[in-house]
Parts: structure tokens; C-alpha cells; sequence
């Protein structure tokens, strides 16, 4: 995210969200039936697809008819190998996913597909181009390795995590005025990966405690899933509301959290479907693991078609800001949430368990950047360490949540710790407090004095 939540693309790639304006669902449900039928011709040509499609008939499929085909998972792509991709005649480029917690997923771009974007974006520019460039500030993304540019009519100012001085050069860069020509004249945007914008906010807080006089309209945090407590200290920090965007490294565009009703809107680049985790059919409405396929000519060597993303999302089609469209909150890697062993709901999900204790003082955090020389508290911008574990006995789910304490907790202070933990997180999940309430799960808080953390935005 944001959970899960890798960035593949470049980090001024949302500018490219409203290619088809705000109100335009019409146009883009015309973009995705004009462009699914050469999707699925595209992934057609791999032996993978091929075989996973023999004997559907995939003439006349529409966006909305996605179901009819097999959802495809990251293992399996990883098994096939050279077998799901398109490489003859192209130059690729490979993208890490993250791998955290595993083999990091490596997938192909190809040239074409590379040039097909840089095309469609500066012919996007050169249609309406701007009287001026707006102005951003970036941190440079350190991770992933190969990255798609994609053209936008913004000139970026760029620091790095581990070039010493770097903040306070932004800072500088936020609050001046500059003269480049065709350029406006301040920063508007503040764009990086969010544990890169939570180390630059706490320096920020720390060294300009009454937030930023400058003249920012957004700050765009990606690749990690960003929470309440972090989202409203940038605002307060940076007096600019925050934009969060969802990708994956391996498929090419994302989606958005909007401004206006707080709910994500994927590019149009993207078909998303949201699918129960038991049943496997589509949801409309409720909690699913978040399904995409990637357009073609956007991804054309590594075909992606109801890609399984194994992220947990909330879904909607009626209460964005666009009804009838589909909507979505990411709420993290599914592996980590606690499912409803009966049902396609959810007794925990994963964003959840991280909100209730992410705000809790005494927590122990997962340190970053410790070799940033100007990070100068590397703990306070970690994730905060805690796992989740689920057991079924005799057809109920025992759920342990252990976490560690800041600093080591004995007797009384050990079980008020617990507690305190305990009971802000069956506050913050209605449906586990059901299934507690009525006998068909159980919850235990264990105070660990080392836990290897859940994380749960990064890939399996």
C-alpha cells in the first residue's frame, strides 16, 4: 500500500491519474473495452496463457465478463518463468518486487512498451500543454532498481535519503522562489516513498516545529502503507493534504486516494476487480483481495491478466465520489490479516491491527535509514513490531498478537501494556469483537521482548 504496496511507477506518475478528467467513468469503461480485446490477444501469445486459457473462448469478453477467466497468482508467474512473457523482438528491462518476506517476484518491460508510454504522455502534453511547469520536490526512490519514466509536465527538484545536508536543502528548495524559465516559480508538490517523507517530517518537525510556510498544494507519499497518525503529521508539517498512491512493481500504473470522498481510483491503465478470499467471486461491496490486469500496449512483455495482488482492500461501487464505479481502501498484505474461516469477511485486517497500535507510545519500532547520517532518530519513523498468528482449534480461531514493548516491562506494567494493546484492537474490529463475543475466536496479547515484525505492505 500503501499496502502493499511496491512503486514501480515513476514517482510523478499520478500526475497521470485524471488522464480522462474526474467525471469521466463513461470514457474510461470505452478505454478498457477497446483495449481489453488485444490485452488478452497480447498474453495470448505465451505458452503460460495459453495454457491456463485452453478451451475459453476469449472473443467478445468484456471488462465486466473478467470473471470468466482464471485468476493468476504470483507463484505461478514465477514458475513460468520466460513461459509468461513476450521477448522476441524486444529489449527488457527487469523490476524487482521488494522480496521482504520472500524470492522477490522479478518481471520484464519491454522497449516498446517503454517508448508506447513516453508517446502517449508527451502527445497527452503536447494536446493541452500548460502556460507553465509546476514546480515539485522529490526524494529519490533508492529501491527497485529499473523504473518507468513517464513524461509530465512537472520540473522536479531532487534530494536523497543518504545525501547528508539533502533536508534541509529541501526545505530551503520548499520556501525559495526560483526563475527557471517556463517554470512556476515555487513548489507545489512534495513527492516520495513514505518512509522517505516520514524521515524527512520528523526532521522537519523537529527543526521547524510550527510546519512549513510554503506553497505546497499536495504531498504525494507512495510504496508503503501510510497510516492515520502519519498521514495527519505530514499535513500539520507540510499545511498541504496528502495524496497516497497504490502500486505494484510488476504491473504498470495504480491507483489514487482521492481528496474528495477519501476512497483509491485506479488508473485507467488498470481494470481492477475485488474477489472473495474464500468464494473467489466478485465483490461489489465489502473486504476481497484486490485482482488487476494491466492493459495492453501499456505492459506488453510481462502480460499480466487477473493478477492476483494479494492485497486486502475494502471495496465499494456506490459511496466515492464516482457511484458505479469501482472504489477501493487498501488495508494491506492478506497474509497478515485473520480471515473469517467461514465466510468471505474478515476478523482482522491488517491495516487495522497496524492503525490500533501504531500510536502507541511505548511500542517498539523496526529502526530505518541507520546508515542516514541526517535521520537523526531512526526508530521513531519504524514500523512498529508486532505479529499476528492464527490457529484453528476445534473450528475456532485463536488469534496471538505478540508485540514488544520500548523498553522491557515486568508484572503490573507487562499486563497494562497488554491490555491497553488488547483493547484497542478488538475497538478498531467490529467483526472480531463479534466472533469474541459469541465463542468462535479468541484473542491473546503476548508481550514479547523480540518480535520480528509484521510488514505489512511489503511483498510475500
Amino acid at each position: 500500500m500503501a499496502g502493499g504496496l511496491d512503486a514501480a511507477c515513476n514517482e510523478s506518475s499520478f500526475v497521470g491519474r485524471e488522464v480522462f478528467g474526474a467525471e469521466a467513468t463513461d470514457r474510461v469503461r470505452t478505454f478498457h473495452s477497446a483495449l481489453l480485446p488485444a490485452t488478452l490477444r497480447n498474453a495470448f501469445r505465451t505458452d503460460f496463457y495459453q495454457q491456463l486459457w485452453h478451451g475459453i473462448d476469449l472473443d467478445g469478453i468484456e471488462p465486466d465478463q473478467l470473471h470468466v477467466l482464471p485468476v493468476v497468482g504470483k507463484s505461478a508467474i514465477r514458475a513460468a518463468g520466460d513461459a509468461a512473457r513476450i521477448r522476441n523482438g524486444l529489449i527488457c528491462d527487469e523490476v524487482f518486487t521488494s522480496g521482504t518476506t520472500g524470492t522477490p517476484l522479478v518481471t520484464v518491460r519491454g522497449n516498446r512498451e517503454q517508448a508506447y508510454i513516453r508517446e502517449f504522455f508527451t502527445t497527452l502534453i503536447d494536446k493541452d500543454p500548460p502556460s507553465r511547469w509546476r514546480r515539485g520536490l522529490q526524494i529519490r526512490n533508492p529501491y527497485h532498481g529499473h523504473q518507468v519514466a513517464i513524461p509530465a509536465p512537472v520540473h522536479f527538484h531532487s534530494i536523497g535519503i543518504y545525501d547528508a545536508g539533502s533536508f534541509a536543502h529541501g526545505r530551503a528548495v520548499l520556501a525559495s522562489r526560483h526563475l527557471d524559465a517556463g517554470v512556476d516559480e515555487v513548489c507545489s508538490l512534495l513527492i516520495g516513498l513514505e518512509r522517505c517523507l516520514r524521515a524527512f517530517t520528523a526532521d522537519t518537525a523537529e527543526h521547524v516545529p510550527h510546519g512549513i510556510d510554503g506553497h505546497l498544494d499536495a504531498v504525494v507519499s507512495f510504496s508503503q502503507y501510510l497510516t492515520k497518525r502519519w498521514r495527519e503529521r505530514m499535513e500539520l508539517v507540510w499545511r498541504a493534504p496528502v495524496i497516497d498512491r497504490y502500486s505494484l512493481a510488476e504491473l504498470f500504473g495504480g491507483a489514487s486516494s482521492c481528496l474528495a470522498c477519501g476512497w483509491w481510483h485506479a488508473d485507467p491503465f488498470l481494470i481492477p476487480e475485488v474477489v472473495g478470499a474464500r468464494s473467489g467471486g466478485q465483490l461489489r461491496e465489502g473486504v476481497g483481495i484486490l485482482v488487476l490486469t494491466a492493459l495492453y500496449p501499456f505492459q506488453e512483455a510481462q502480460p499480466m491478466v487477473r493478477y492476483d495482488s494479494r492485497d486486502l482492500v475494502e471495496v465499494t461501487h456506490s459511496r466515492s465520489c464516482r457511484p458505479g464505479e469501482i472504489a477501493f481502501k487498501p488495508l494491506g498484505r492478506s497474509r497478515y490479516g485473520v480471515p473469517d474461516p467461514e465466510s468471505d469477511d474478515w476478523l482482522l485486517a491488517p491495516a487495522v491491527a497496524l492503525e490500533a497500535v501504531d500510536e502507541l507510545e511505548d511500542i517498539a519500532r523496526t529502526p530505518r535509514f541507520l546508515d542516514a547520517a541526517q535521520v537523526s532518530d531512526h526508530y521513531r519513523i519504524g514500523h512498529p513490531r508486532y505479529r499476528v498468528t492464527t490457529a484453528i482449534s476445534e473450528g475456532r480461531s485463536v488469534i496471538s498478537f505478540h508485540v514488544q514493548a520500548r523498553r522491557r516491562l515486568r508484572g503490573a506494567a507487562r499486563r497494562a501494556f497488554a491490555d491497553n494493546v488488547g483493547y484497542r484492537i478488538v475497538a478498531a474490529a467490529p467483526n472480531l469483537a463479534s466472533a469474541l463475543d459469541s465463542g468462535v475466536a479468541g484473542l491473546r496479547v503476548v508481550v514479547d521482548d523480540h518480535v520480528n515484525g509484521d510488514l505489512l505492505a511489503h511483498s510475500e
